[in-house]
């Protein structure tokens, strides 16, 4: 399954690059998730990990904020997309191949280690976050976000909106939404399909051994706008969670 969702994701990296480059293009979007970041992780530069980078947006973000940033992906296409942003925005992160349940650095290196839209696709998310609470230091905060992705996701109302994002899409930004989607076998086979979200990642957190576990609803008023929200909110609420190790 893991290989599914390699070739998944490095079949889908440069469309997926060009769909979430305007975060990074747009000031406002800009601020809104330096802002958030800002929030959970203080105003001190830290040593963070981007564990899922993909086109290294976040990593990218947060390296504009003045931490040293690390991230890694299993994608050589992300990879790819990853370095070319950086080098096109002139931010200094270093990007690594790596796998999220089998990192590549020893334990209590990072302050923080973050991901965004990750975890309801990784096989066996205990073990990542196991993995990602071994390489933080004592005291030092993952910060998780993700979505309710299959919630309700065959009601009308969604899928109107899926279409109504479709055009939208096009006639704000000239392009077509991403069409490329997770194999039907791979896809029942994520652990996030079924499950009660975040609840369920409060208990992985809990079980992982992490303290002070808090979650932040409804990111999507925090970070997007009317037209943002009309464009890509139809896939689902997304949430913010954060742990100390």
């Amino acid at each position: 399954m893991k290989w599914d969702l390699k070739e998944y994701w490095n079949s889908d990296a440069n469309s997926y690059s060009k769909s979430i480059q305007t975060l990074i293009k747009s000031q406002r979007a800009k601020k809104a998730w330096q802002n958030l970041f800002t929030e959970v992780l203080g105003h001190g530069h830290l040593n963070i990990l981007d564990v899922g980078t993909g086109p290294g947006i976040i990593a990218l973000l947060l390296s504009d904020l003045g931490h040293n940033v690390t991230a890694v992906d299993f994608s050589d296409g992300m990879l790819t997309n990853a370095r070319n942003n950086a080098l096109v925005y002139n931010l200094p992160v270093k990007f690594e191949k790596g796998d999220a349940d089998n990192l590549p650095f020893p334990e209590n290196t990072f302050d923080a280690v973050v991901n965004r839209y990750v975890l309801w696709a990784i096989t066996k998310p205990e073990n990542a976050i196991s993995e990602w609470r071994r390489v933080l230091k004592p005291g030092g905060r993952v910060m998780i976000i993700d979505g309710d992705w299959y919630h309700n996701e065959k009601s009308l109302k969604r899928m109107f909106w899926g279409y109504l994002s479709k055009l939208l899409i096009l006639a704000t930004e000239r392009r077509y939404e991403r069409t490329c989607h997770l194999d039907e076998d791979v896809r029942k086979e994520l652990w996030s399909v079924e499950a009660i979200r975040p609840k369920a990642d409060i208990e992985l957190l809990k079980n992982a051994g992490f303290n002070n576990i808090q979650v932040m609803d409804k990111i999507n008023s925090k970070t997007q706008n009317l037209l943002d929200y009309l464009k890509n909110g139809y896939s689902g609420d997304t949430f913010l969670e954060t742990a100390v190790k």
